[in-house]
């Protein structure tokens, strides 16, 4: 069995995570739209794409700052939760083939998908492709230790451990898109905080080179 054949079937079992709405999720959520506001003002984006949208925070969020958004997921399973779900918007998919034509969005997005994905490059490349203008990309950040930790044991995350934000820029450069911002930060696992704590990571700063996350925007030319 491939690698890719074990993703597609991990994300069609039962997973424990937590649904959209929980208030965990939308702190996680809603900190890091806050975040993504600064380096791309959301108010000028037009329409938006969430590729590997899962069962929807990542697009019922960001559809508070642009109304014309679209999804597409690959796992009937994880969309039966989807806040989207019964709409023209919500679409069955693979990232590797969108089914949209070229230039269809002003941003195409995708929130911890890419190291699901064997050769991820293809991946942003299919992104470039049905988008007019930006490319977004968030990804683990393996310098935190508990996302290092946690790909050396998962053996669903491990490719986790290469998505250091150099490797990460040269995925953008590789196909063509012209890096804007890339950053790191966040202390929210939005399936695995407890809600003990939650309190405290708020009070941290957000952006941080040893925080849980990392970003890389690009931009077609």
């Amino acid at each position: 069995m491939t690698n890719l054949q074990r993703q597609k079937e991990f994300f069609e079992k039962e997973q424990d995570f937590r649904n959209y709405d929980h208030p965990i999720v939308a702190t996680f959520a809603r900190q890091r739209i806050e975040y993504i506001n600064n380096f791309l003002p959301l108010k000028n984006i037009k329409n938006a794409l969430d590729v590997g949208c899962g069962s929807g925070f990542s697009t019922y969020y960001m559809h508070k700052y642009i109304s014309n958004i679209w999804a597409v997921d690959q796992s009937p399973r994880m969309l039966e939760d989807h806040p989207l779900k019964n709409t023209e918007k919500l679409k069955l998919g693979d990232a590797l083939n969108l089914p949209f034509p070229k230039n269809s969005f002003d941003l195409v997005y995708a929130w911890e998908v890419l190291h699901h994905i064997p050769e991820p490059s293809l991946a942003i490349a299919e992104m470039a492709r049905v988008s007019c203008k930006y490319v977004l990309v968030a990804e683990p950040n393996p310098l935190n230790l508990a996302q290092f930790l946690f790909a050396l044991v998962d053996q669903e995350h491990r490719w986790v451990l290469r998505y250091r934000l150099p490797y990460m820029l040269n995925l953008f450069e590789t196909v063509g898109l012209k890096v804007e911002y890339s950053s790191s930060g966040g202390w929210i696992f939005p399936n695995k905080t407890p809600a003990l704590i939650l309190p405290l990571l708020k009070k941290l700063p957000y952006q941080s080179p040893i925080g849980i996350s990392n970003w890389v925007l690009g931009i077609k030319n």
